[in-house]
C-alpha cells in the first residue's frame, strides 16, 4: 500500500518536473541586442515662428494696437494658401520700472507659419517684417515623406536583425535561434537653418531673403532578445 502511495506521488510530480526543466531552458541562451538603421535627406516643410510684442500704460490701447496688427498679418497670410499657421498663442503680462512698481502692460503674440513652398514663404514673411519678428526658422518631414522613409528603414534594420542573430548563432555553434521580444523605435533630428539674427543682417538688401530647407534625419533601431537553440 505505502509502495503504491509513493508510486502514484511520483507520477503526480512528474509534470510538474517535466514543466520546471522546461522553464529553465526557456530562461537560458538568452542574447540581448540592439541594431540601427538611419538616413539624412533634405527636408521638405519650412516653419517659422513669428511674433508681435508691444507695450503699453493702457491696457485697452494695447489690446488694440495688438488686434490690428495681428488683424493685418492674417489677412496676408491668408492669401497665401500653400501656408498654414499653427500653434497660435497670445498672452498680456505686467510691466514693472526700476523700483518694481507697476507701470504698463506688456503684450505677446507667436505663431508658426508652416509650408513646403520654401519661396511663397519667404516671400511672405520678407512682406510681413515691417509688423513680426523672426523668433526661429525649422525644417522637417512631411507625415507623408516621414512614414515612408520609416517604412524603408524600418526594413533594413529588421534586415540587420536578423542578420545579426544569424552572426550569433552561428558564432557560438547553435543549430538555431528564436526570437523572443522585439522592439521598434524610430526617431528624428530636424534642423535649425538659420537664426533671426541671420535674417535680419541679411533684410537690409532691398529684396525677400531665401529661407533654405535643411536636412533631417531619421533613424528606427531595433531591440529585442533571441534564445540560443542547441
Amino acid at each position: 500500500m505505502i509502495k503504491n502511495k509513493i508510486l502514484w506521488l511520483a507520477l503526480f510530480a512528474l509534470p510538474f518536473m517535466a514543466i520546471a526543466n522546461e522553464s529553465a531552458v526557456s530562461d537560458g541562451n538568452m542574447v540581448n541586442f540592439s541594431v540601427l538603421a538611419e538616413q539624412e535627406v533634405p527636408s521638405d516643410v519650412l516653419q517659422v515662428k513669428l511674433f508681435l510684442q508691444e507695450e503699453n500704460a493702457n491696457l485697452q490701447t494695447l489690446h488694440q494696437v495688438i488686434s490690428d496688427k495681428l488683424n493685418q498679418s492674417i489677412n496676408k497670410i491668408k492669401t497665401q494658401s500653400a501656408v498654414v499657421i499653427k500653434h497660435h498663442n497670445r498672452s498680456t503680462s505686467l510691466r514693472y520700472n526700476d523700483k518694481g512698481q507697476k507701470n504698463g502692460w506688456i503684450e505677446r503674440v507667436d505663431f508658426v507659419l508652416e509650408s513646403q513652398n520654401q519661396e511663397v514663404l519667404s516671400q511672405l514673411v520678407d512682406e510681413l517684417s515691417d509688423v513680426l519678428s523672426i523668433e526661429n526658422i525649422n525644417t522637417t518631414l512631411s507625415p507623408e515623406a516621414r512614414e515612408k522613409l520609416e517604412d524603408a528603414l524600418s526594413q533594413q534594420v529588421l534586415h540587420k536583425f536578423q542578420q545579426k542573430a544569424e552572426l550569433i548563432q552561428t558564432s557560438l555553434s547553435f543549430k538555431h535561434y528564436r526570437i523572443v521580444s522585439l522592439n521598434l523605435q524610430a526617431q528624428n533630428n530636424s534642423g535649425y537653418n538659420q537664426d533671426k539674427m541671420l535674417y535680419a543682417v541679411k533684410m537690409t538688401a532691398d529684396q525677400a531673403v531665401p529661407l533654405e530647407t535643411g536636412r533631417t534625419k531619421i533613424s528606427v533601431q531595433a531591440t529585442g532578445a533571441i534564445q540560443l537553440i542547441e
